[in-house]
């Protein structure tokens, strides 16, 4: 079977400060009409962005160095991410069985054991972010294709660091009239997101981890698409968005 790692984030999953079965059952459907085997990581989303604020006070008087800081909002971060793994995993377990392995997966360059049709994960490690740890999944896994569902249609190409110097405005003109990127290879995404991460940056994919993909550019594919297109894509059916091959 081929092993498939989506990555989404916790937005699509827990929207608005609770969490939509009706979409995590959309992606059970999807892996009980598959052979596929399927890892999925899962992102925080905004009750990350809201966990971390509520903290913010605490953190800023418990420390007093900004990169301690820094480190404590990932920390915050990760850990959102868990609960929000470990929640859909508990609501395939409760469908799929012994189909689904038991526990968050904590550290994706480590083996896992036994052999089963679906694992979870959330972040890894501050610093660290959750493109990369799909990319290191993908070389420890063996992986053939990995989905990166995003909130757009499709990559468009333009420097993530020019659209960073725009205004709102500007750079959403500049958004609607840039090309469409339907496919790349590794090399060209490489060079659209340069070498760098930066969070702050509105990249289609982290640095870091397209240079992973780079080094295993002779077999995986990348699909970065909306959620909707998943299932197009698993049935062999036409879809809209980007593929990284090669």
């Amino acid at each position: 079977m081929n092993m498939n790692i989506v990555k989404f984030g916790g937005s699509i999953v827990n929207p608005d400060g609770k969490y939509d079965n009706s979409v995590i059952q959309e992606f059970v459907d999807l892996v009980s009409e598959s052979e596929d085997r399927f890892i999925f990581v899962v992102g925080g989303g905004s009750i990350c962005r809201k966990v971390q604020d509520a903290a913010q006070s605490y953190v800023n008087e418990a420390l007093t160095q900004d990169s301690c800081r820094d480190r404590a909002r990932d920390i915050i971060g990760i850990a959102t991410t868990h609960i929000n793994a470990q929640y859909v995993l508990d609501h395939f377990k409760s469908k799929l069985g012994d189909a689904v392995y038991p526990e968050v997966i904590l550290d994706p360059t480590l083996p896992v054991k036994g052999d089963y049709k679906v694992y979870f994960t959330g972040g890894w490690k501050p610093g660290c972010s959750t493109d990369k740890d799909m990319m290191l999944l993908a070389k420890n896994f063996n992986a053939e294709r990995v989905f990166k569902i995003s909130d757009f249609e499709i990559v468009k190409d333009i420097n993530p660091i020019e659209l960073s110097k725009m205004s709102k405005d500007e750079q959403k003109k500049a958004l609607i009239e840039a090309p469409e990127i339907p496919e790349m290879n590794w090399e060209k995404l490489v060079s659209l997101v340069g070498t760098k991460w930066d969070p702050g940056l509105s990249t289609p994919f982290d640095p870091r981890a397209a240079q992973i993909g780079y080094d295993l550019r002779e077999k995986l594919l990348m699909y970065i698409v909306r959620k909707e297109e998943l299932s197009k894509i698993l049935r062999g059916e036409e879809y809209r968005g980007t593929l990284v091959k090669g």
